[in-house]
């Protein structure tokens, strides 16, 4: 019987095409899952394009009915932010638009994101960057930058990478051949304009001034001499100073934004502005915000001190005095009081009131201190002499002392005489 000498190079044929489209060919998840939702509608002739609000929503429901939002850009097209894969399909198949010859691109910066990729294994150190992006490319992967530092003169390539995806959001790792890479979220510092000296655009499309970076003033002059003043808070330090109150909120909104992937306008309601205030840091912001208050009610209580309004008398608090006072103060209170107690006589001026009601808080102040002495008994001085109570009765028998060891020969007991055997 004759073998097939081509069987098993067919099984190896098979099973290296499969895995070259596993390896090469294959997209991964979130590319696949992944379509353009910012889509920009701008003129064929560069002209802003003059559509009354309700022409625009009418168009844009008969191509490709409700969508999440369009807004009215500065150089006056359309953004339309779509809710779903078929509608941006449908407007970027668009050529007329209400009667109006117009361009459909997909948003540059809206429909994609940046991550920062650290090669600890240095596994990307010897290729390029256009290796690497092409390499990466059915990861979603468009754009790759190596971050450099200088060091005595000299640029040094680090091992950091800035990585840029056409996906809505940052996957959470890439996989260059065997090696999984993770990628951390990329938070820009501010855009300051270098003309106006205000945060959140550039110079190419800034309208305003020109003001000074280092007085505020309405000059560019690189040389100024002038006192140093903020542009942006008045305080002592120039405009590009990072610990500027707007900086830091811009780097804090960015952060915020970035991070839990929303727009700007969202952010804003996460964080107070620091606009009221502007000398104050973003810290000292957030402390200031009013916290409500927690209103307190007293609550009567057993023991001797329950709360600050407490007028009851503690022993601790005043001194004891000694039983012949605590007898007169006691009688005292007993005794029937005249004069202004007394309803025929009435007081005439303030002063005199004024006389009686503190008479009155002494005797309540005494009634007190005499109820709470009431059960206390005073100590009185301890016996110097000692009793001895002895239940047994005495010995019956003689108890004569022992004759000294040291001493006189002379002893008082008579000896009686010795008598012979």
């Amino acid at each position: 019987m004759s073998q097939n000498p081509n069987s098993g190079s067919l099984k190896t044929n098979k099973r290296r095409h499969v895995d070259s489209l596993s390896s090469d060919e294959d997209v991964s998840q979130d590319v696949a899952n992944s379509w353009p939702r910012f889509i920009v509608i701008s003129s064929s002739d560069g002209n802003p394009l003059k559509l009354n609000p309700f022409a625009v929503s009418k168009g844009i429901q008969s191509v490709c009915g409700e969508v999440k939002n369009v807004t009215h850009l500065r150089n006056g097209s359309l953004l339309v932010e779509c809710a779903r894969r078929q509608q941006s399909v449908n407007l970027l198949g668009l050529q007329q638009f209400v009667n109006t010859q117009v361009v459909v691109s997909v948003h540059k910066s809206l429909n994609s994101c940046r991550g920062i990729v650290r090669d600890r294994a240095k596994c990307l150190s010897d290729m390029t960057e256009d290796e690497i992006a092409a390499a990466l490319t059915h990861q979603g992967v468009t754009s790759v930058k190596r971050f450099t530092r200088k060091q005595y003169n000299n640029v040094i390539k680090t091992n950091t990478y800035l990585f840029t995806f056409r996906l809505s959001a940052i996957p959470t790792s890439i996989k260059a051949g065997y090696f999984n890479i993770g990628v951390e979220v990329y938070i820009p510092n501010p855009l300051r304009c270098f003309k106006c000296q205000q945060f959140g655009h550039g110079a190419n499309t800034c309208t305003r001034n020109i003001v000074c970076l280092r007085c505020s003033g309405a000059h560019e002059n690189p040389e100024c001499t002038n006192d140093i003043k903020c542009a942006n808070c008045d305080g002592p330090h120039l405009a590009s100073s990072k610990s500027c109150p707007k900086f830091e909120y811009q780097s804090t909104l960015l952060k915020i934004k970035h991070t839990n992937n929303i727009s700007f306008s969202e952010a804003k309601k996460f964080l107070p502005n620091p606009s009221q205030n502007p000398t104050v840091s973003y810290s000292a912001a957030l402390s200031s915000v009013p916290v409500p208050k927690v209103t307190t009610k007293s609550i009567s209580c057993q023991t001797d001190i329950s709360w600050v309004t407490d007028q009851r008398v503690t022993l601790g608090d005043t001194p004891m005095p000694p039983p012949s006072q605590t007898s007169s103060s006691a009688s005292q209170t007993e005794m029937p009081t005249q004069g202004p107690s007394d309803p025929t006589s009435e007081p005439t001026s303030e002063q005199e009131v004024e006389t009686v009601n503190q008479k009155k808080k002494k005797k309540k102040q005494l009634k007190k201190q005499a109820r709470t002495l009431q059960h206390l008994e005073v100590p009185q001085p301890l016996d110097p002499t000692v009793t001895v109570h002895n239940p047994f009765d005495p010995l019956d028998m003689d108890v004569t002392p022992s004759h000294p060891v040291h001493g006189s020969d002379h002893s008082t007991r008579p000896r009686s005489p010795v008598e012979p055997p």
